[in-house]
């Protein structure tokens, strides 16, 4: 069995930094408040709030009063183009980020201007009155990823098997379909497969891609037993390697004038809060897979925090472990 590197286990930490910050969470940038009454029944009202320039993510949670009578307020936003998206009343807490979204939601720019929260009315009894309060936080730069789930999936220390290289439809993830033809995987039988076969934690490393994880945001909440991290595989020319923790951009296009060289990447991934660990650098680099195996000149070890010692059954590199393999 082959113990896991202590930078690894920093990986599996850092996917629930998330769920520590939210315990410490800071107050409302904006909070707007209102009421509804026997008026506003089966009617809309939109009400505008402004964003500043530079927001890179907008999170809102929202609540209202009467339920006990049977009121419903349902949600929606709107940006100034757009409508973003729409909830109705299965959600109190929204995000939307220029990188992911909370499922009803679209990810992308979020334009500097007058934004509206979209409130309908279905239900509220003649002779009752509910209050609301919608909570704004605005982030801008680049923030640490808050991961998939609302809590951590197991608190308790212990022994942990999971997958931290795994591939789904978004690249060269294959299945068979129903009717028994290779295609593209959908991300949940990959979540599926994991655990069926009893792996605790895992992370979905698509080559380049990051769209993976707006399935993984939809899914963490049926899956809530499996750690899901957020992750992808850099896959350049000269070798391969996995980032955990962002879904925001990273250039991995190696030798061009968006990465020139690799500090510039590890630049990025520093700035994007990550962890890089580089993938079966001693396989074989050529024509049936090229790049695969660490080719990359003058390559800074010290700035990657983990080198993949297993892949596909297969022992490749041991790494820089505390203690031995066994």
């Amino acid at each position: 069995m082959l113990k896991f590197l202590p930078a690894i286990i920093l990986a599996l930490i850092a996917a629930n930094i998330g769920q520590t910050a939210r315990a410490a969470e800071r107050a409302p940038d904006l909070i707007l408040r209102g009421a509804v009454a026997a008026a506003d029944h089966q009617t809309y009202r939109e009400v505008p709030f402004k964003v500043p320039a530079g927001v890179t993510r907008l999170t809102l949670s929202f609540d209202y009063s009467g339920k006990a009578q049977h009121t419903t307020i349902d949600l929606g936003l709107r940006d100034p183009q757009r409508l973003r998206g729409w909830s109705g009343g299965n959600k109190a807490r929204v995000t939307v980020a220029e990188t992911d979204a909370t499922p009803s939601y679209l990810p992308g720019p979020l334009p500097a201007g007058v934004w509206r929260l979209v409130l309908g009315v279905p239900n509220i009894r003649k002779t009752e009155t509910a209050t609301y309060q919608a909570n704004i936080w605005f982030d801008r730069g680049p923030e640490p990823f808050a991961g998939f789930a609302a809590a951590a999936i197991n608190p308790a220390p212990g022994w942990y098997r999971g997958d931290l290289h795994m591939h789904s439809g978004h690249s060269d993830g294959a299945c068979l379909s129903r009717r028994g033809v290779k295609v593209a995987c959908p991300v949940f039988r990959t979540l599926e497969s994991a655990r069926a076969r009893g792996l605790d934690f895992i992370a979905v490393t698509d080559h380049n891609a990051t769209s993976q994880s707006e399935a993984l945001r939809e899914l963490a909440p049926y899956f809530d037993d499996l750690l899901l991290i957020p992750g992808r595989e850099i896959t350049t020319f000269q070798g391969h390697a996995n980032v955990f923790g962002p879904v925001a951009p990273l250039d991995f296009q190696l030798g061009s004038a968006r990465a020139p060289d690799l500090a510039a990447i590890l630049d990025e991934v520093e700035a994007a809060h990550g962890l890089i660990s580089i993938n079966h650098p001693a396989m074989p680099s050529g024509e049936a897979c090229m790049g695969c195996g660490w080719t990359a000149p003058n390559t800074p070890f010290a700035r990657f925090a983990a080198i993949e010692a297993v892949n596909g059954g297969a022992l490749l590199v041991a790494g820089r472990a505390d203690g031995p393999l066994s």
